[in-house]
């Protein structure tokens, strides 16, 4: 086949990204990072949990319902996640893998959770929200906002639907989590975990970034799930276990990225019609609160059982995201490597399970329209 000068499938990279630098993105990602920034010093002064990235987010979330215009782009969430596991990967040590043997039993623990909270939510948003069977599975699998967006469309589910539902579970569980933190344990998750640890040199962040990037690259060729951070995270755990690399990232970058993560997640919501938020936001908080139920539910089990930290198994079995929830316990200094770990094998287990569901929605899709023509 030969390229045409006509054919943008054949643009190099380079050329389609440029295209995508225009004046009008310079101007919606300053004011996303803007409205962020403002976000983040008013709850950092109120003492606020996790403010650099609650502020932004609920800034830039009520900036989205009054419509201003902005956007902070996910490649930008990429890069952001690549630096969050690094963050991640300091705090293994040697120990680390010697609390490791009980691992597996809660591992299976959230093997078993996933499909379980995702049958109970799928039932509410069928039969309570009457959202239809496809949109109400891909709204309640707590998986990743674009990928179920994407299988729940080809199932024949409404992408706006499914769109808003996940967004609302990660903004609400992202807000409730510290909340309920403070409630039981009266800390506030402001930390960048070990307030005393020492900082890399700058050779050792340089060898650090070398190493992140050579591993991610490795990840996403042979499709590791959220490869940005699990590949940054294992290469930081390899370096700071073995004893090369010491210390971590300044807490100013983690800062920073917690702003433009916050902001990513609020300005999802920019452009959304009020009257379709109104319509399953409340639906959505109730959910929210079922799933906050029946995963503490579960953690007191889990905890009281194999003797772990309830703070922590909370953390690692609630659905709000991998990053967000590792990043609070990090802030807390309760088990961060813990908590990564058991989000990283729920996006295994939704990778393999999703794919297999919408299969099936689609062929039941399918029938059912040929059976009315």
């Amino acid at each position: 086949m030969t390229k045409t000068q006509d054919d943008p499938s054949q643009d190099s990279w380079i050329t389609r990204f440029s295209s995508v630098l225009t004046p009008r993105f310079f101007k919606k990602l300053a004011i996303g990072l803007g409205i962020g920034l403002v976000g983040g010093l008013i709850a950092h002064s109120i003492n606020m949990p996790l403010a650099w990235m609650m502020g932004p987010m609920l800034a830039t979330f009520v900036a989205s319902l009054l419509r201003v215009p902005m956007g902070i782009p996910m490649q930008f969430r990429s890069v952001i996640l690549g630096v969050i596991g690094i963050f991640l990967g300091a705090s293994f040590t040697p120990d680390t893998f010697d609390q490791a043997a009980r691992w597996p039993i809660s591992m299976i623990a959230v093997l078993l959770y996933v499909p379980v909270i995702t049958v109970i939510i799928t039932w509410f948003y069928s039969k309570v929200a009457r959202l239809d069977p496809a949109t109400a599975l891909f709204s309640a699998t707590p998986g990743g906002l674009t990928p179920m967006v994407v299988l729940g469309a080809a199932a024949g589910g409404n992408e706006q639907e499914i769109a808003l539902t996940q967004g609302l579970r990660v903004l609400l569980l992202v807000m409730s989590a510290p909340l309920i933190v403070l409630l039981i344990t009266g800390v506030v998750a402001n930390g960048h975990g070990d307030s005393e640890a020492i900082h890399m040199s700058l050779g050792e962040g340089a060898l650090t970034a070398i190493c992140a990037l050579v591993t991610i690259l490795i990840f996403r060729k042979i499709g590791v799930p959220a490869s940005y951070m699990t590949g940054a995270m294992a290469a930081s755990m390899v370096l700071h276990v073995t004893g090369i690399v010491e210390g971590n990232l300044p807490d100013w970058l983690l800062a920073g990225s917690l702003l433009i993560l916050g902001s990513a997640i609020g300005s999802r919501f920019s452009g959304l019609k009020l009257a379709v938020l109104g319509r399953l936001a409340i639906y959505s908080v109730l959910a929210t609160l079922v799933v906050l139920a029946f995963t503490g539910g579960v953690a007191w089990f889990v905890s009281q059982w194999l003797d772990l930290d309830f703070i922590a198994v909370l953390l690692a079995f609630a659905p709000g995201g991998v990053a967000e929830m590792s990043l609070i316990a990090l802030a807390l200094n309760v088990e961060p490597s813990f908590v990564a770990f058991h989000h990283i094998v729920r996006i295994f287990e939704i990778v393999l399970l999703a794919p297999i569901m919408a299969k099936w929605f689609e062929r039941h899709f399918n029938r059912k329209n040929g059976a009315i023509k």
